[in-house]
């Protein structure tokens, strides 16, 4: 995009010693620096401005991305995001279950004054800067409400679970959901549903969701630890690595069989990320409807951190993880360009 200045995005470089105990199937090194991420700004009154400042605060990552939205649809993609971190404040911020209840609650029925076919209702729209953003977005392209209300419920139901799962298909079935409406919800912002090709896109974004999924289990881990003392990693995985939870928390990524863990997780990750490009084979990688595009950019992300974590030998507490990587906005203009996932 001719407006996007890749100069404003990327901080100074801070070279990383490569640790290539355990690899992918290939690996490129990757850098960090910090990022100077401002306050939420913005309100009733200016919700595009309360938008993209929360997303900058809190998903910077999908707010590089969006940088490669149209203009206008770039407003609609930033409420959908900002409407997944509502979410997720209150399951971070919120200790009663009583009041995160409530909060759940108010917004299932913001999105059922917003999906109203009654006119006056649908005018009652709470002066929340989403629920104004989300309901421009209703009136102008034909979203569903049903991946909206599924990531209401299943920030519920997260909510209500222990942070580790039986096993880790258990903990996909659980979390993918979340991450399915990320990717499938805001897809009608870009491609009508009535595209040919929408239904062979919606299939290839499904294993990216389980991507996202295994990621953020991985990025998780760090903040669990660190501020409740527990960890997400699956019994089933912490059985076959012989992982003893009191020892991850004693010594981090040195604990006996945490690395080999990190990895196998990491590895699901890629599997899906690889399954996706084959489904784009018959057009040598690239997304059939050039439009659609700027959907798969969430994968970038992803697997820059997938290899990131590589190449320091599966540490995911390790603090570079924690800072802003500069040559990731240089490698989401280049997939973009390319139009290959």
């Amino acid at each position: 995009m001719s407006k996007l200045t890749l100069a404003t995005l990327l901080r100074p470089l801070r070279p990383l010693a490569p640790l290539g105990r355990r690899t992918y199937a290939t690996s490129k090194p990757s850098s960090s620096a910090s990022l100077n991420i401002p306050s939420t700004q913005g309100g009733p009154q200016a919700p595009l401005e309360y938008c993209s400042s929360l997303v900058q605060r809190l998903d910077p990552e999908a707010w590089l991305c969006s940088y490669f939205w149209p203009r206008r649809e770039r407003s609609w993609y930033l409420a959908y995001r900002a409407f997944n971190l509502e979410l997720h404040l209150i399951t971070t911020t919120i200790a009663q279950p009583a009041l995160a209840a409530i909060r759940f609650q108010f917004w299932r029925d913001a999105l059922k004054i917003i999906f109203s076919t009654n006119p006056e209702t649908a005018s009652k729209v709470p002066q929340h800067p989403v629920a104004l953003l989300l309901a421009d977005l209703k009136r102008n392209r034909p979203v569903q409400r049903y991946y909206l209300s599924q990531m209401i419920e299943t920030r519920a139901k997260i909510l209500s679970l222990p942070p580790s799962s039986s096993a880790l298909e258990s903990h996909l079935s659980t979390h993918t959901p979340l991450s399915t409406s990320l990717l499938l919800g805001p897809l009608p912002i870009l491609l009508p549903p009535a595209d040919p090709a929408s239904s062979h896109i919606s299939h290839t974004l499904s294993h990216l969701s389980t991507l996202l999924t295994t990621v953020s289990l991985l990025r998780t881990l760090p903040v669990l630890v660190s501020s409740k003392r527990q960890i997400n990693i699956p019994s089933d995985i912490c059985e076959k690595h012989n992982i003893v939870e009191e020892e991850v928390l004693r010594k981090g990524a040195e604990a006996r069989g945490f690395r080999d863990a990190a990895l196998e997780i990491g590895t699901r990750g890629m599997d899906e990320l690889i399954t996706a490009r084959r489904d784009l084979k018959d057009t040598e990688g690239k997304v059939k409807q050039d439009r659609a595009m700027p959907i798969f950019l969430s994968a970038v992300p992803a697997e820059n951190y997938l290899q990131r974590l590589e190449n320091l030998d599966f540490d995911v507490f390790h603090p570079d993880l924690q800072k802003h990587d500069w040559k990731l906005a240089p490698k989401i203009w280049w997939r973009f360009q390319s139009g290959k996932l």
